[in-house]
């Protein structure tokens, strides 16, 4: 099970996940040899957090305060549904004339019209089934929908997409360097997001993006920021290795589990 070790040649609090091995190792560049933290070097961690140094560029700070905004999520629920089995992962078979006749025909047409913009939006497919009876649909899950979809409609977490709010920051207000839980430079912004993302096609999806929004069209926000190396062969896509990024750990410091982003905050 992965463990967390404290780097001794930075400060107290950063963070290295240590691996339980080191086989598939990739063989970086020689550049990369020497900026990559010796735990990651010698195999002993997927990833490093480090502290930003007080020299930093502004501008790398306001390049990874906006690809962290950008990626903020809009997620959006499903309709409830009355699902039977159709034998194939990815692909749910809606029994529209069920929920019609024990539901009502009002709440099968909504729901009807909620998995109609998940295909404007071009998270499924949509295919009618006259084969197997009357108002029966197979939705099937795309590329794009099945990296979005968290949750299942067949128990636990109620499954939504979660896509890219799109957002973008208008100006960095102020930078303050620190100990904090996520990191050690605290970054407060302000930010406005899109008429509408690019996913949301069609006017019924910008009006269902409107509404799930959890944060303002425009406002205040805050994030903390270190700098995060990745053993090479797991680095995320789209990741730059040693980039600026908001990692926070869970309370016993073995696991990084997501970042305090807040799009709500009071003005520094």
């Amino acid at each position: 099970m992965p463990s967390i070790r404290v780097s001794p040649r930075v400060a107290a609090w950063v963070v290295a996940i240590v691996v339980a091995g080191c086989a598939g190792l990739s063989v970086p560049t020689p550049s990369d040899v020497v900026r990559l933290p010796r735990e990651i070097r010698i195999g002993q961690a997927d990833t490093v957090i480090q502290p930003v140094e007080r020299e930093v560029s502004p501008d790398e700070v306001n390049s990874a305060v906006s690809r962290i905004v950008s990626a903020s999520p809009v997620c959006i629920t499903w309709p409830s549904l009355w699902l039977d089995d159709a034998a194939i992962r990815g692909v749910y078979r809606v029994r529209y004339d069920l929920m019609k006749r024990d539901w009502g025909v009002p709440v099968a047409n909504a729901s009807a019209q909620r998995m109609s913009e998940f295909v404007d939006m071009g998270f499924l497919t949509k295919r009618e089934r006259d084969d197997v009876g009357a108002d029966i649909v197979d939705y099937s899950l795309t590329d794009l929908g099945r990296g979005y979809l968290s949750g299942s409609p067949f128990g636990g977490t109620r499954p939504s997409f979660c896509a890219p709010s799109e957002r973008h920051v208008v100006a960095v207000t102020n930078m303050e360097f620190g100990q904090f839980p996520c990191g050690n430079l605290q970054v407060h912004f302000t930010h406005q997001a899109p008429a509408a993302p690019s996913w949301a096609r069609t006017e019924a999806a910008r009006m269902r993006v409107m509404q799930s929004m959890d944060a303002p069209p425009e406002g205040d926000g805050v994030v903390t920021l270190s700098r995060q190396w990745f053993r090479p062969d797991v680095l995320p896509a789209g990741m730059t290795n040693g980039a600026l990024n908001s990692a926070c750990s869970d309370a016993g410091h073995r696991n990084i589990i997501g970042n305090d982003l807040n799009l709500n905050a009071p003005p520094p």
